[in-house]
């Protein structure tokens, strides 16, 4: 279960710089997995990817790279000439490369994103949020889990140029496996970072910082709270017995209104002191009724989320009594406030 344990203008939009290449790489990794396409087939270097400024894979022109070593250029070196090389290579052009990512957008839900090429180079039009960004790294740990390793290599050396991954945090902060950084000088600098303990796993993307410094300590200090300071607690269970109801006219006087889902939720030790909880259910509940039938809403309330609402359903059936004792169980009711059998 993905939650956002905090954020500060999500879904503003904002260039992406090289974060952008995780679209990439993430379109690369669906064709590699759903098709006969291999790490091992080659491309060739067009004059359009060769003459790329900025961050550079070094590709020379014409030349044949596998799709194993242009992921690593794009990854690990940040490569403008290996994305444009790769877009070209699976799409015929990097516009209809950029067309293909924004399919993937759209079907990730990313509602805030336009990408117009593959690198993350600045165009006008070419955009998306931190939000969306957070989006699409969930996404690509997710769906291409062995692929994803790529992400956790420390350095590519191509045409005997050795490179370091320009994600720093693969070094310092506690189970960094990924993903990405980015700067343009309209974007500042950025980074999609994400950290696995023991089986959990934190993913922040921020954007906009003043300096490679500066996002690098945000990044690292906002990947520790999130461990240290935040715990995941079960809410609620599936089956869990939430309140026991009178029956209106049942053979039966009360039935167990039982929670329809398992809720686990990551919450701040502040959040878990000041948690609450109410109920919606029509009082008494009307026979017949039948297991599994939705009668009643549990709502729990976490300051700074949006509230989490759990179906109430009839943990047993419950028949309705005949109409000569249907008389007698109203007037009781009615008079007494209890049903028959009580």
């Amino acid at each position: 279960m993905n939650e956002i344990l905090f954020q500060k203008n999500s879904n503003v939009r904002t260039p992406p710089a090289s974060m952008t290449k995780i679209m990439t790489v993430y379109a690369a990794f669906d064709r590699l997995k759903n098709t006969e396409l291999s790490i091992e087939n080659e491309c060739i270097v067009s004059a359009k990817a060769y003459k790329m400024g900025g961050s550079r894979t070094f590709l020379e022109i014409d030349e044949k790279v596998s799709i194993d070593e242009l992921l690593k250029g794009i990854i690990i070196q940040s490569g403008n000439d290996a994305s444009v090389a790769l877009a070209e290579c699976l799409a015929g052009t990097e516009n209809d490369f950029a067309k293909l990512m924004n399919f993937y957008a759209n079907r990730l839900g990313m509602t805030n994103t336009n990408f117009l090429n593959s690198s993350g180079w600045p165009e006008e039009n070419h955009y998306s949020t931190v939000h969306d960004l957070a989006i699409l790294s969930n996404a690509i740990i997710r769906e291409f889990p062995d692929l994803y390793l790529y992400f956790s290599d420390k350095e590519f050396t191509y045409n005997e140029i050795r490179q370091p991954n320009r994600n720093r945090l693969l070094n310092s902060v506690q189970g960094a496996d990924g993903l990405k950084t980015g700067f343009t000088r309209k974007s500042g600098w950025g980074i999609a970072a994400t950290a696995k303990r023991n089986n959990r796993r934190i993913t922040t993307v921020i954007n906009g910082s003043n300096s490679s410094r500066l996002r690098l300590n945000a990044a690292t200090s906002l990947i520790n709270w999130a461990f240290s300071q935040t715990n995941q607690k079960l809410l609620v269970n599936e089956d869990q017995i939430v309140v026991k109801v009178d029956v209106w006219l049942g053979d039966k006087p009360r039935v167990n209104l039982v929670s329809s889902k398992k809720i686990i939720s990551t919450l701040s030790f502040d959040q878990i002191q000041l948690i609450k909880s109410s109920l919606e259910y029509t009082r008494p509940v009307k026979a017949p009724i039948q297991k599994g039938n939705i009668y009643g809403k549990l709502i729990i309330n976490i300051p700074g989320r949006s509230n989490i609402e759990v179906d109430l359903i009839a943990q047993e059936d419950v028949g309705s009594i005949n109409p000569i004792s249907k008389f007698f169980a109203a007037m009781k009711y009615l008079i007494f406030g209890t049903s028959l059998d009580e």
